[in-house]
């Protein structure tokens, strides 16, 4: 019955983000907005229903210890997968797209990506500071000053026009148009709400199955809401990334995914320091650290290369495996889970190599 809910809600979760994407193209036209604009905002706040109900609902409705590490691990445990198994998502994407070369670096718009990983960094550091002060007052100031970032964040996001470099979109047809002219705004709004109630309804069933499977293999709470709930919970951000990569719409694709990292990295920590004593554990506090890490990394090597290249992808992916090497309690006392997650991180390392090569290659021709 897991196995059989699993596969259900992946299909649920594909169909959604398939209408998703679609209607989100179509909005953003009629909006007159930039490809940075609707990926970074009107995409990620549609897309980041799911994984933002889990901690709420863990936090309000539960009665435990164990309910508020849910809560919080579920909070930092998205943008943690986003930064890092995002990436890893965007490269195999490249990766496998027939109509384009990993030697070339995404195109993005520099701008806007340069603007959400710095809201980001700023947001999750001020959300970490706060874990690691006791004092109510500071936890008060930090939960509004995540609230001013994010609305900040999003009236200078929402002022980017089109610019001219943007090539005019070639959309496929509204899924619920009932005509071939250009769709009435009452029908794309339409197919938004019932694309995010297919993604939504997808992620809630995941969840479950995925709360069952960490039950049978003993895993702690906080390592399950941080490595396991937002891996089902993310998928709409992944797979709307996917999708938009394949059709080379790069500025979408990585916009969907740094602008869910800045919504996941103000509005929900503020809830969660409102709503908990927001006080870091250990492995709170190696997720935030992993997490940081890896988004610094992907910012420090567009600024120096000027590009988003798949071999910085690979790297950054590798920080997800180094969670689970040093928490899960499993891994310290069976030496085969220690190996198999090593044996991964070699692996990317080996993938990050030769793209870096194939790129060093592509410039010196």
């Amino acid at each position: 019955m897991t196995a059989v809910t699993t596969l259900f809600a992946l299909a649920m979760i594909l169909f959604g983000a398939e209408l998703f994407t679609n209607a989100i193209e179509w909005l953003g036209v009629k909006l007159q907005l930039g490809q940075g604009a609707v990926g970074s905002v009107l995409a990620a706040i549609g897309t980041a229903l799911p994984e933002t109900a889990v901690p709420v609902t863990a936090i309000l409705f539960g009665t435990s210890k164990e309910a508020a590490d849910v809560g919080i691990g579920g909070i930092l445990g998205a943008p943690f997968l986003l930064s890092t198994l995002g990436s890893l998502v965007m490269a195999l994407a490249l990766l496998s797209s027939r109509n384009r070369t990993i030697r070339l670096p995404l195109s993005i718009e520099q701008k806007s990506f340069m603007r959400d990983m710095g809201f980001f960094i700023c947001a999750y550091i001020c959300a970490m500071v706060a874990g690691c002060v006791p004092i109510v007052w500071v936890h008060h100031l930090s939960a509004l000053l995540l609230v001013f970032l994010y609305a900040l964040f999003v009236w200078r996001t929402l002022r980017d026009k089109p610019i001219a470099s943007e090539e005019e979109p070639d959309l496929h047809a509204l899924y619920l148009s009932f005509s071939k002219d250009e769709p009435k705004l009452s029908h794309i709004v339409l197919q938004v709400f019932l694309s995010i109630a297919c993604i939504v309804g997808g992620a809630h069933f995941l969840t479950n199955a995925v709360e069952h499977m960490a039950s049978v293999w003993r895993l702690p709470a906080f390592v399950v809401s941080a490595l396991l709930i937002p891996l089902a919970t993310e998928l709409p951000e992944t797979l709307n990334s996917v999708m938009w990569i394949r059709r080379s719409r790069d500025s979408l694709a990585v916009g969907n995914i740094t602008g869910a990292m800045v919504f996941q990295s103000t509005w929900v920590p503020a809830l969660g320091i409102w709503m908990t004593p927001w006080s870091l554990t250990t492995d709170a506090l190696l997720t935030g650290s992993l997490t940081l890490a890896a988004a610094a990394f992907l910012y420090g090597m567009y600024r120096l290369y000027g590009g988003l290249y798949a071999w910085m992808l690979w790297i950054a992916s590798i920080f997800y495996f180094v969670m689970p090497l040093l928490s899960i309690p499993v891994v310290r006392h069976s030496p085969h889970w220690f190996f198999i997650f090593v044996f991964i991180i070699f692996f990317l390392l080996f993938l990050a190599y030769v793209s870096f090569r194939r790129s060093t290659n592509q410039e010196i021709v």
